[in-house]
């Protein structure tokens, strides 16, 4: 009666868990459809102007852009003065253009993209009219233009007006097929994430749930710490986040390898070499506990006399280097190996989404030993902080 009562509490205690996780989730995929539409309203098509980096491509831009009209003039007399007077004109007016987009950025990135692009079209071409008018008294006033026409004064003004628009137009455009862009890269490496999560969960949870009901009645304070690891892999695994911290992610692989050591025993021993466990750095989520799972499955399982796995972590270069060994396993079949390249071409494909030719993944064989490698970028500033 005790120890039907007892797992009975344990059973329950994981279901609760398990609920209140699901239940967050349910709500949390109510929303999201909601929730995608705020982050892509704060996070809108329009570059932060404020940046040094934007301003500086501006900046050599809108130079070249000065070259290319004062080159396309029919009169090649005064090269050097021309180029100096639409330089100082364009120079200025994407200055404006910036400076009046990076104050009004937050606003309108929180419209539709119809409604952010239209005012910011009208704003940089009420930029353009504004200093095409400010030249021209400036000309009269100074006596540059003494003898210019109305006509003329007529035609400055709607050609600066025609060029502008043409321009601005091209660069919404840019700018709003670069957002998009980018937004599908995220989507996509989320849909790989959910699909790794997914593959994790089936033959997992069946083991562990075997290892929990028999230890219930053997060891009921190991059956608690199981249930218990196994509710953070679930909480974690329901996250809809793709990035956490390093610290996480190495705590959610030793949650996994506290539950696998139970049900495999002395044939898995597990050394952590850690030069850095910091929780502030961020990596991609579920990026080291695959590699972990994979190095059980494939490694120490088909081995009688099982082996040890090593993780390590240190800071190389700029970069992060996680990697996991363990012994040479015996090959059960093509469907296994089939398996195991699904995990790792899953990081390596979200590495590549999250951080292009930064990052890296590789294997490599090694004195009966079987090494899987990864490579993250962090920030310069986290490397000299930690220096």
């Amino acid at each position: 009666m005790p120890e039907h009562f007892l797992q009975t509490a344990l059973f329950h205690k994981l279901a609760t868990t398990s609920k209140e996780n699901i239940d967050c989730t349910e709500i949390s995929t109510t929303l999201m459809p909601m929730d995608h539409n705020n982050n892509q309203g704060d996070e809108g098509f329009l570059p932060n102007f404020c940046d040094v980096n934007v301003l500086f491509m501006l900046i050599l831009l809108v130079e070249l852009l000065a070259l290319i009209l004062t080159l396309a003039s029919s009169d090649v007399t005064e090269f050097w003065v021309r180029l100096s007077f639409i330089s100082l004109f364009t120079q200025w007016l994407a200055l404006s253009n910036a400076g009046l987009l990076c104050l009004w950025r937050k606003k309108l990135n929180r419209l539709s993209a119809l409604s952010n692009g239209l005012i910011s079209f009208a704003i940089m071409m009420s930029v353009t009219l504004v200093f095409s008018l400010l030249v021209i008294y400036f000309g009269h006033f100074l006596g540059i233009y003494k003898a210019v026409q109305l006509s003329w004064t007529h035609y400055y003004l709607l050609r600066n007006l025609a060029i502008s628009a043409m321009i601005y137009a091209i660069v919404l455009r840019y700018f709003y097929i670069q957002f998009q862009w980018e937004y599908e890269i995220k989507a996509q490496g989320l849909a790989q994430l959910q699909a790794l999560k997914a593959r994790i969960r089936p033959h997992f949870l069946f083991n562990s749930m075997n290892t929990i009901a028999s230890l219930i009645s053997i060891s009921p304070a190991k059956a608690e710490k199981a249930v218990e690891d196994l509710s953070d892999l679930f909480r974690a695994s329901l996250k809809e986040k793709t990035v956490h911290s390093l610290h996480d992610e190495i705590e959610l692989t030793r949650s996994y390898l506290s539950i696998e050591q139970l049900r495999l025993g002395e044939r898995l021993s597990a050394e952590w070499q850690l030069g850095i466990d910091d929780d502030e750095l961020e990596i991609p989520a579920l990026s080291l506990q695959p590699l972990v799972e994979n190095a059980i499955y494939h490694g120490i399982e088909p081995l009688p006399e099982g082996g040890n796995i090593k993780i390590t972590s240190q800071i190389d270069n700029n970069r992060l280097c996680l990697s996991v060994s363990n012994p040479l396993g015996l090959e059960k079949g093509p469907q296994h190996s089939r398996s195991n390249r699904m995990a790792q071409d899953n990081i390596q494909q979200r590495l590549k989404l999250m951080y292009g030719d930064r990052a890296k993944f590789e294997t490599e064989q090694q004195q009966h030993q079987y090494i899987a490698r990864l490579w993250i970028p962090i920030d310069a500033d986290y490397e000299n902080t930690d220096n």
